[in-house]
C-alpha cells in the first residue's frame, strides 16, 4: 500500500474550487488522485466553515 500523504490548505481549496465546477467527488478525487471519501470530507469540512460564519454574521446583523 503507498503511503498517505497529508492534504495541504491549497488541495482543500482546490479541492472545494473544483468541486464547484465538476460538481462530483468522484470526478475531483480522480483529478487531484485522492479518495473520493476524502474529497467528500474536506468540501464537507468547508461547506460547514461557510455556514457557521453565515449563521454568525446573520446573528450579529439581527
Amino acid at each position: 500500500m503507498a503511503k498517505r500523504t497529508r492534504v495541504t490548505q491549497q488541495e482543500k481549496e482546490q479541492m472545494w474550487q473544483l468541486y464547484n465546477q465538476l460538481g462530483s467527488y468522484a470526478k475531483v478525487a480522480k483529478k487531484l488522485h485522492r479518495s473520493s471519501d476524502t474529497v467528500s470530507r474536506y468540501v464537507r469540512e468547508h461547506e460547514a466553515a461557510v455556514n457557521a460564519v453565515r449563521v454568525v454574521v446573520d446573528a450579529q446583523n439581527t
